[in-house]
This record gives structure tokens, C-alpha cells and sequence, in this order.
């Protein structure tokens, strides 16, 4: 686990937008629950944002992200960047800067839900496995029946 000079973020959400000046808008936020009312069901589209961080002092040796569903014994890996390849030297955005970050996008396209489950995000670097922030609870709730009239 992390000593703390590390960590993920990560951002669950619909879509990822790129905008002019190097921006990007995250649409469809997720708060740490994803429902829906049946299952099997297939989504068009989820995004995942990693965000790996450690100290400028500290860079990462090795890296690999995977997302994987499920937990404990149920545990199943998706996707994996595989071992990421990583610059000799790091840039520094600014001179007082005091971290770097490894960002990733992922666009699970489409993402097929066939029960309640958990989707979380892990960094593995030359020392330690880093899970992300906040998973991803996956919830089947039925909507509630229409009122009858009588």
C-alpha cells in the first residue's frame, strides 16, 4: 500500500470532451454509484480517469493501471495499460513544482453490466500497488411501479 507520497485519482463518468486549449469537460459524473434498473444491460460508453501521483522526489520506476471488476475472489481484470513506458527524466511543469502525475483516460466502449458489482482502478509501480480513490459501485434498482387508478 502507499506510504501516502502517492496516490490515484480517479473520475468515473459518460463522456470525456476535449475543448480548445487543452481542456477537457467531464459529462455524467459518477459519485461513487452507477445504477440501473435491469441487468444484463449494455452502456454505450463508460469513461475512467486515472490520475497517478507522486512526489517530484519519488518518480515512479515502473508503472502499469488496471481497472478491474468485481472483488476479492471475484475479482476480474479488464483492462491493463500493460507496463508503461516512462521518460528517463520526468518534466517539470512548473519550478516550484513538487509532483508528478501520470494521467490515463479510458473510454469502455461499450460496457456490458450483467450484476451488481464493484469497478475500481489500481496502480502498480516498482514498489507498490496504488487503488484508486473511489470505486465505482454498480447498483440494479428497478424503478418503482406507476401508481395504479382507480
Amino acid at each position: 500500500m502507499s506510504n501516502g507520497s502517492r496516490y490515484l485519482e480517479v473520475i468515473y463518468c459518460d463522456d470525456i470532451r476535449e475543448e480548445v486549449g487543452n481542456k477537457f469537460s467531464y459529462m455524467g459524473v459518477y459519485s461513487g454509484e452507477l445504477t440501473v434498473p435491469n441487468a444484463p444491460v449494455l452502456l454505450s460508453k463508460l469513461c475512467v480517469v486515472a490520475k497517478v501521483i507522486t512526489d517530484i522526489d519519488h518518480p515512479f520506476e515502473s508503472l502499469e493501471v488496471r481497472i478491474v471488476m468485481g472483488q476479492g475472489d471475484d475479482e476480474t481484470e479488464i483492462l491493463s495499460t500493460g507496463s508503461i513506458s516512462l521518460p528517463a527524466e520526468m518534466p517539470k511543469q512548473h519550478d516550484d513544482s513538487n509532483r508528478l502525475m501520470a494521467q490515463m483516460t479510458f473510454m469502455l466502449t461499450p460496457f456490458q453490466i450483467n450484476k451488481e458489482t464493484i469497478l475500481r482502478v489500481k496502480a502498480i509501480t516498482e514498489s507498490e500497488e496504488l487503488r484508486g480513490t473511489t470505486a465505482l459501485r454498480i447498483c440494479i434498482v428497478p424503478p418503482a411501479p406507476l401508481p395504479t387508478i382507480q
